[in-house]
């Protein structure tokens, strides 16, 4: 008889290795998944367009999401309209408007940007010291 407590204890013991190894295969299997997830992604052959922005009478709006928007020379007004992009004016600006959101906008020089409300998480990339008007949240203007 005293051979039957012996073996339960065996037996016991091999029920704790082996789940100590079923959680350790677990932990395994969650942290592949997220590389996993990232790998597929990085096949994507999305590119980002290129977009010229025209200033047609004094003004610029630019409306073309997720792209890459440029306009060449002196505008007196843009009016960003376009989320999740990045627009590059090459010349000054008086009045820079934002009803957009997540945008990034470089510009030499500007005198003053206005972002609306719902205009959110933006960003003037800028050497001069505009007058900023501000109704959304998370957005920046200065010296990138």
């Amino acid at each position: 008889m005293s051979k039957q407590p012996a073996l339960l204890a065996a037996a016991g013991l091999a029920v704790i290795a082996l789940a100590g190894c079923t959680d350790a295969d677990a932990t395994s299997t969650t942290s592949a998944s997220p590389t996993a997830a990232a790998e597929s992604t990085t096949g994507s052959e999305y590119t980002i367009p290129d977009v010229t922005g025209e200033c047609v009478d004094g003004t610029a709006t630019i409306v073309d999401d997720s792209s890459n928007v440029t306009i060449d020379g002196d505008c007196e007004n843009v009016v960003v309209e376009a989320s999740n992009s990045i627009v590059t004016v090459t010349g000054a600006v008086v009045h820079l408007s934002f009803n957009s959101s997540i945008t990034l906008v470089n510009v030499s020089t500007v005198d003053n940007v206005t972002f609306v409300e719902g205009a959110n998480g933006n960003k003037v990339a800028t050497s001069s010291a505009p007058v900023v008007t501000d109704s959304g949240e998370g957005n920046a203007v200065g010296a990138d």
